[in-house]
């Protein structure tokens, strides 16, 4: 096949989807091979100069279930049961900084979602940054839920104020990183995947950055320069296997010892766990654990996302 074949356009901004699929068909160009990878190093520099310190990732895990979980509710209508929250502070230091989860059964959790997320992020005006477009329509249909409440809560208008000051079109509207990516970033092992399970092991392969911060068991470590957290203790998150490096989201090991319960390590699978945390009569040391399996798996979500960011930031530095 030539470049011809598949009527490659330019786009307006970054790479356009045909030129992503030159690059998967054709390979990388030739002054990228060395690296291994396309990175747009001075569209994304360009592009982080509109950014502000500290930056705040975030992600969120939804179910939509035809029975809903709560009285009053309607079929398929959005419950955010929980979030994630990292943040990368301009000097380098990153924290796990906040999560939410509330999985109790029969507890709508949705204005209580969007006031903690709301606490988590209006303490300064650092830029909020999330994966693909979720979360902004997460956010917007819970807007729509709080309007449309015969009885809603008093703080309904400081919620509203906030989830328009950060969905699009907002003051202080997210950055999709899935789609930063999208025109900025290819490596051949993703084979044109810009999901974040398939970014995050192509910068991991890549990265020295990467693999001397996170080949050493720093995060969740209580030493000096160790990276805070919620759910990890001195976790070694660059592994070497003989493929290459390990997938981090198989390190989230299963929710019960025998392996019975799959691990908590994908959406699908925190959505199934929330269903059990409504449904079933499960014992409270079950109940814990499957809780404590969904908070690691939001955790590595967004802590994904500050590796990929500094995979990109420190590629920049090594040209300019």
């Amino acid at each position: 096949m030539k470049q011809d074949d598949l009527g490659i356009k330019d786009a307006a901004d970054g790479l356009s989807n045909s030129q992503r699929q030159w690059l998967q068909i054709g390979g990388l160009p030739p002054e990228c091979v060395d690296d291994g990878f396309y990175l747009d190093r001075d569209g994304l520099a360009n592009e982080m100069t509109g950014w502000t310190y500290p930056y705040h990732l975030i992600d969120f895990e939804t179910a939509a279930v035809a029975l809903p979980f709560h009285k009053g509710r309607r079929p398929y209508e959005q419950v955010a049961f929980q979030f994630s929250h990292h943040v990368l502070e301009s000097d380098g230091s990153v924290r796990h900084q906040d999560e939410f989860l509330l999985a109790e059964p029969g507890v709508f959790p949705n204005y209580a979602f969007v006031r903690a997320l709301r606490a988590a992020l209006i303490g300064d005006q650092g830029t909020v940054m999330r994966w693909s477009h979720h979360e902004n329509s997460i956010l917007n249909a819970i807007k729509t839920q709080l309007l449309e409440d015969a009885a809603p809560p008093d703080d309904m208008a400081a919620l509203i104020d906030f989830i328009d000051s950060i969905t699009k079109g907002g003051p202080r509207a997210m950055v999709d990183l899935a789609d930063v990516a999208r025109r900025r970033y290819f490596h051949p092992s993703t084979h044109g995947s810009n999901s974040i399970k398939k970014v995050l092991p192509s910068v991991l392969i890549s990265s020295d950055f990467l693999k001397a911060a996170y080949g050493q068991p720093c995060y969740g470590s209580a030493k000096g320069g160790g990276i805070p957290s919620h759910n990890f203790t001195d976790m070694l998150w660059w592994r070497r296997t003989e493929e290459g490096v390990t997938d981090p989201y198989k390190l989230l090991l299963p929710v019960t010892a025998n392996a019975e319960t799959p691990a908590v390590n994908q959406g699908g699978a925190a959505t199934n766990a929330y269903l059990c945390l409504q449904f079933e009569d499960m014992p409270d040391a079950h109940r814990l654990v499957t809780e404590k399996a969904l908070l690691r798996y939001c955790e590595l979500d967004t802590l994904a996302m500050v590796m990929i960011l500094q995979a990109w930031q420190h590629w920049i530095l090594q040209v300019n």
